[in-house]
């Protein structure tokens, strides 16, 4: 029995000085992949951080381009700006800017270097793209002690800057930029109206008048499709949906280029009767930022978004939605005596003022803010406001067009 007790105790202790080896062992694993891990992770933090920075930065710069004179010193000081801003020095971690004329034909995104590639810029178009690197220090605290360097830390962004492809919550109204006095037409020198040779520039800021008498060759009536997949130009609904679309906005979404039927005139009756309705909802903007009086004025709805002044001055929603705030379609030119067929050219911001009751002289007689007339005014009424450059934050983005509606959005 001692020998045998002796032989049980020898045994147990070789396998405890077994089992510590193997404890060590399998520590220093753990401490060593979790050191890895903390390192990994604190890497790719740092990773994301600088995509951010870089997304931030290469916004800042676009926002530049909305300015068709601007030039590459131009976005160079607006993303020097923005970089020091969030934190970044300009010098040493701000690289490679490249301010392009780029084309964005349909599927770019699945070219991951679309943006940095030097063979996609078109020297003479107009510079719609900023592209940048930001790179990050790197730093380490277990993974150098096993022979790993810290990474290069960087990100790669792509912004882009244009006008409003296309969009939804339109009003079902359109304007003919041939024929409205709130456009500027500046011609090529031929003294002829064109399309694709002249500029049409809405009068932003100006006092712009639509009256709403039937025939107009100013403006136009469009029957939109009111519910999410429905076409653009939709047929049918009548007045019940032209009224719907004016109160709460069209779900179909219109693109530049697609086709719509206009009918001259915006039906007096039920455009009054909506718009009304339409206004009778405001005051969201007046209570957040106003004065209490009920009415969303335009520096309770919007604000400047640089220090430019006066036409050029580039707004955007502040903290509310006001429905005073509208896009109108453009068109090139329609029948002012019947129905027509016209490619829509683009889309203008209007802030809506206030509605007007004329004479047959064209006089005012009455001015209401709601635009909530009683009794009938027959042919008599017409709407007052003003176009505005504005940044879009919703809707596709697609080339440069005179309209004013901006929009910037990351291309990679």
């Amino acid at each position: 029995m001692p020998t045998i007790m002796k032989t049980i105790l020898r045994r147990v202790g070789q396998e405890k000085g077994q089992a510590i080896v193997l404890f060590v062992g399998i520590f220093t694993i753990i401490a060593v992949v979790g050191a890895i891990v903390i390192d990994f992770g604190v890497w790719y933090s740092e990773r994301r951080g600088a995509q951010t920075d870089s997304d931030l930065v290469s916004l800042a710069g676009a926002f530049e381009l909305f300015d068709s004179a601007s030039t590459f010193a131009d976005v160079d000081a607006a993303t020097q700006i923005s970089a020091v801003d969030n934190g970044i020095d300009p010098v040493a971690d701000l690289q490679n800017l490249s301010v392009w004329s780029l084309e964005f034909p349909d599927g770019f995104e699945a070219d991951p270097d679309y943006c940095h590639n030097p063979a996609n810029h078109d020297p003479n178009g107009r510079l719609n793209a900023v592209v940048l690197d930001v790179n990050h220090d790197s730093r380490s605290f277990f993974a150098e002690i096993f022979g790993l360097a810290a990474p290069d830390i960087g990100a790669h962004a792509c912004a882009r800057a244009g006008s409003l492809r296309s969009t939804t919550g339109l009003r079902p109204w359109t304007v003919s930029m041939y024929n409205t006095p709130c456009f500027d037409w500046i011609d090529d020198g031929d003294g002829v109206k064109e399309v694709d040779e002249d500029r049409f520039i809405p009068q932003f800021g100006e006092d712009c008048i639509f009256r709403l008498e039937s025939p107009s060759s100013q403006v136009g009536s469009i029957r939109l499709g009111d519910d999410p997949g429905d076409d653009c130009n939709e047929t049918g609904g009548g007045a019940a949906k032209y009224r719907e679309n004016i109160v709460e906005g069209s779900d179909a979404v219109c693109e530049i280029g697609e086709l719509i039927d206009t009918e001259p005139g915006l039906n007096v009756g039920p455009t009054l009767t909506a718009l009304a309705e339409l206004l009778a909802g405001e005051g969201e903007c007046d209570t957040e930022n106003g004065n209490l009086d009920g009415i969303d004025q335009f520096d309770e709805s919007f604000e400047g978004t640089s220090g430019i002044v006066g036409p050029d001055a580039i707004f955007a929603a502040r903290d509310c939605a006001t429905p005073r705030g509208i896009h109108i379609i453009v068109l090139a030119e329609f029948e002012g005596t019947g129905f027509d067929t016209q490619p829509i050219e683009g889309f203008a911001a209007f802030f809506l003022t206030q509605c007007e009751a004329t004479d047959n002289d064209g006089n005012i007689i009455e001015i209401r803010e709601k635009c909530d007339f009683t009794g009938s005014l027959g042919s008599s009424f017409q709407i007052r406001g003003f176009f505005m450059r504005t940044v879009e934050l919703e809707g596709a983005i697609g080339a440069f067009d005179e309209f004013g509606t901006n929009v910037i959005r990351l291309a990679e």
